[in-house]
């Protein structure tokens, strides 16, 4: 048990796993905050929720894994996949 366990025995863990469809809106709702934050960029919430539906109908576009926390999903990574010939 680590240290913090110790201290803080009531805290969960977060768990990480292969994102589902059904997490399509929180992944869109980070990507939105993202770019407001990282570029003052307004992206369209209409516009990000086709993208991010996009990666879930075609595995050729790349692939999200979560982070949920007592039942919610608290981050996001997408894994991309680029190819190049040379």
């Amino acid at each position: 048990m680590s240290q913090v366990e110790e201290e803080y025995p009531a805290m969960s863990k977060p768990i990480f796993r292969p994102a589902r469809i059904e997490d399509a809106s929180p992944i869109a709702e980070f990507q939105i905050a993202m770019a407001n934050e990282t570029e003052d960029l307004q992206l369209d919430r209409d516009t990000c929720q086709r993208g991010v539906t996009a990666v879930f109908e075609n595995p050729a576009h790349g692939r999200y894994f979560v982070a949920e926390k007592d039942g919610a999903v608290i981050a996001s990574l997408l894994i991309t996949y680029e190819w190049s010939d040379w």
